[in-house]
């Protein structure tokens, strides 16, 4: 039996691992000395659950450059996974360097090429890419059932979590304590959903990150259709965004966000096909968002471009898009609040009980629409001087009420 050490120096990896080895469905981490250590990816069962202390912290070993964690079966898939607890701290800066900007110290490999390398075709796989360092902290991917709460995450050198092609699954209680990069703050995402995924829900997730705080793309990493997401309560100070929906082509459908608070420093919300050299158009349908209360905030070091606080891209189609209960008090930045792109396509957008309150001094665009949009209705829109409606694009029929 291997020891579980948990004084911050010996590595707790394989003492773990038997653990969750041991085929128990409920694998209970005691309170260590110190904290613990992991030199490998820890590997989660089906019908299995890791449970640890609120605040006990896992480090990821200096040079393990790995995930932390992952579900044990990409290929076959798990079911009924469950991570509840603990600080999981990815010890950033003595890992290797942001993978997506940064070629591989030791070989020299860039991550393009190690992609290359492996035969990787996101279009066509149905699993996370394996076999070269990505700089996630967690990973799930074909998982039904799959419950990740009250944990905190610190510092990953990418993602804080990737998940792909996982269905029935919730985060909740989730704490992101970003605050250093690997070395620049980018690529810094709090939960990143790729392709494949179905009903899931996100509850009460806090704190900054260094991109989208939360994801939903489904021509990314991995291609595949989104539906049915249900999002429940951001909390963010000076944060990249909050929730990023990408498509170039594949169906991203039925996601309703609601309870964004806090100021954010490239984009609130966006829609977007984000890659402009496929042919296909960003198709969207059925969006809610409701009960925002934040505004635009000054960008760091390494990110000081700005776009719109609710950006809906260039060349994408959107069935019915709904915002709602949205209240923006702009101190700083006159970023347009709604803007819609050229070619954009939307059949029926409905804003009701809005108000924009503008004290930058300068003119603040509420709706600046350069696509098309077949019905806009308005209803109980505030924007006080600043005009509602602006743009050369066309809005086939007008409903204000």
């Amino acid at each position: 039996m291997n020891i579980l050490y948990g004084n911050g120096i010996d590595d707790d990896f394989p003492a773990i691992q038997e653990m969750l080895d041991s085929g128990k469905s409920v694998v209970t981490l005691p309170a260590p000395e110190k904290h613990y250590v992991i030199g490998k990816t820890l590997k989660i069962h089906s019908d299995q659950e890791l449970k640890t202390g609120r605040y006990t912290r896992i480090v990821l070993k200096d040079g393990a450059n790995c995930a932390m964690l992952e579900n044990a079966d990409f290929d076959g898939g798990n079911k009924n996974v469950c991570v509840d607890g603990g600080i999981w701290d990815m010890n950033h800066n003595r890992q290797k360097p942001n993978p997506y900007h940064f070629p591989d110290p030791d070989t020299g490999e860039k991550f393009e090429d190690a992609v290359k390398r492996l035969g990787f075709d996101k279009t066509t796989s149905k699993t996370l890419i394996r076999g070269c360092y990505t700089g996630m902290c967690f990973r799930f991917c074909t998982v039904k059932n799959l419950d990740f709460r009250n944990v905190t995450i610190v510092n990953p050198v990418i993602y804080g979590v990737q998940c792909a092609y996982t269905e029935d699954f919730s985060f909740e209680n989730i704490v992101f304590e970003y605050n250093e990069g690997s070395p620049k703050l980018w690529n810094m995402d709090g939960i990143h959903i790729e392709g494949g995924c179905k009903n899931g829900t996100f509850r009460n997730l806090k704190g900054a990150c260094h991109d989208d705080l939360l994801a939903f793309t489904t021509d990314d990493s991995l291609y595949g259709p989104i539906s049915n997401m249900e999002v429940d309560g951001i909390f963010a100070e000076r944060c990249h965004s909050a929730v990023r929906m990408l498509s170039a082509g594949t169906p991203l459908r039925n996601i309703h966000i609601r309870d964004v608070y806090g100021s954010f420093y490239v984009y609130c919300i966006c829609m977007t096909k984000y890659y402009e050299e496929k042919k296909e158009r960003g198709n969207f349908d059925n969006i809610v968002i409701e009960n925002v209360f934040a505004h635009s905030a000054e960008g760091t070091c390494d990110v000081t471009w700005k776009y719109p606080f609710i950006e809906i891209g260039q060349n994408v189609n959107i069935g019915n898009l709904e915002i709602a209960n949205l209240y923006r008090n702009e101190k700083e930045f006159n970023v347009d609040t709604v803007s819609i792109g050229k070619n954009a396509a939307i059949g029926k957008m409905t804003l009701r009980s809005v108000t924009q309150t503008n004290e930058t001094g300068k003119p603040l665009r509420f709706i600046y629409n350069a696509g098309e949009i077949e019905t806009l209705i308005l209803s109980g829109v505030e924007t006080g001087s600043d005009p509602v409606l602006t743009g050369d694009g066309m809005v086939k029929k007008l409903i204000e009420r």
